[in-house]
């Protein structure tokens, strides 16, 4: 998921916000698409204009009545500001009407060609609306969006709270079923037709303030591979110190931390297998395996089983940190059925008591985790000599 960034205006812009923005300036720039306002002033141009961005209107907004869109569009106190393609063809656009009394305007439709969509000409359109308008003195957007069309005025920087005294806005417009109100304060001081090249900027200025407090842009050599070799080993002690090698204590690690964390993951660990141990005990099926096998009741136990195993012989291992990993854990447990089942005919209540209690808790093994335990073992550096 990519970080989001919150403007001035609440909008949810983040690189996506950017790059879209951007992509079309680019075309803009070179001409490939540009922004018009157009009014119905009875000229053959604009009325061809307006007709075309009625129909995407009509297409794009299938639930708004055909002839409502026709009257708002055509109606002469509505301007409408309208993309154009090639200098021929009307791509898409927003119909609004300005309050100049009020310092407020409210936009009626927005759209865009369904086929365009994904190139960032609705993100431009509306950077180019507000351009427009703040040269008009207008302070405040207010628009009815429905379901579909809020995520896209959140990234525009519109708000479902109503910040603007009432009595500015309430008697101008008209409220609208299945819709929800929303607003955009228009900054007086904020480039908006070129605010995709402000957040960049923005962003490198962050970054270079950011390398000068950190160093996280400084790359050390680390170890040599030829001097150094990795090797599995029992001991806690490190043949190589961590805090020998380059830039970790720069990095701010500290020998603290890590026992901490060391600790932290052997507790859950424990716990994590504590529990194993006790839904077994609780198990109806437990009995035979919550303590060692009596030799003076089973004499020749322990002439077959030369690995015996137990409930309480378990947990007591547990509690010394003799499990230095998951496996070593599962292989005890399991071991406690294959011993039943090989001393014990299958007819046996003792061996039916082995399979109940082995699928009762098969599934806790499962999601027993491997980094879930790193209390004694551990991938060891020593260093070679140069020969």
């Amino acid at each position: 998921m990519s970080q989001q960034f919150v403007g001035m205006n609440g909008e949810q812009t983040g690189l996506g916000f950017t790059n879209r923005d951007q992509g079309a300036k680019v075309e803009e720039d070179q001409g490939l698409i540009e922004f018009k306002i157009i009014t119905n002033d009875g000229t053959h141009e604009s009325m061809k204009m307006l007709i075309d961005l009625k129909n995407i209107f009509a297409r794009q907004l299938p639930k708004m009545p055909k002839e409502y869109i026709v009257r708002l569009v055509f109606d002469r106190n509505h301007e409408s500001m309208c993309i154009i393609k090639d200098n021929t063809k009307v791509i898409g656009g927003i119909c609004y009407r300005k309050y100049p009394t009020q310092r407020f305007a409210e936009i009626a439709f927005l759209a865009i060609t369904a086929t365009l969509q994904v190139k960032g000409y609705g993100t431009r359109l509306m950077n180019k609306f507000k351009e427009h308008i703040q040269k008009q003195d207008v302070e405040y957007l207010l628009t009815y969006a429905d379901n579909y069309a809020i995520g896209y005025f959140r990234k525009q920087g519109f708000y479902q709270e109503i910040k603007m005294q009432p009595e500015r806005w309430k008697g101008f417009i008209k409220d609208y079923d299945g819709g929800t109100l929303m607003e955009c304060y228009v900054h007086s001081t904020i480039d908006y037709g070129n605010i995709s090249d402000l957040i960049r900027e923005q962003k490198q200025q962050m970054i270079d303030i950011i390398k000068k407090l950190t160093l996280n842009d400084r790359v050390y050599p680390g170890l040599d591979k030829q001097n150094y070799k990795v090797e599995n080993s029992n001991s806690d002690k490190p043949t190589v110190k961590p805090e020998s090698i380059q830039g970790i204590l720069e990095s701010g690690w500290t020998i603290d931390d890590y026992n901490e964390l060391k600790k932290q993951k052997e507790k859950t660990f424990m716990i994590s297998c504590q529990q194993i141990i006790d839904t077994m005990r609780k198990h109806k099926s437990a009995w035979p395996f919550l303590d060692p096998v009596n030799k003076d009741d089973v004499p020749d136990y322990y002439d077959v089983i030369t690995d015996p195993i137990d409930i309480k012989t378990i947990e007591k291992k547990l509690q010394s940190n003799q499990y230095t990993s998951k496996d070593l854990f599962i292989k005890d447990v399991k071991r406690i059925f294959t011993n039943c089942r090989n001393y014990n005919q299958p007819d046996t209540i003792y061996f039916k008591c082995a399979n109940e209690l082995e699928r009762s808790i098969d599934d806790y093994l499962k999601k027993l985790k491997d980094e879930q335990q790193i209390p004694g073992v551990s991938k060891k550096i020593k260093k070679t000599s140069n020969k």
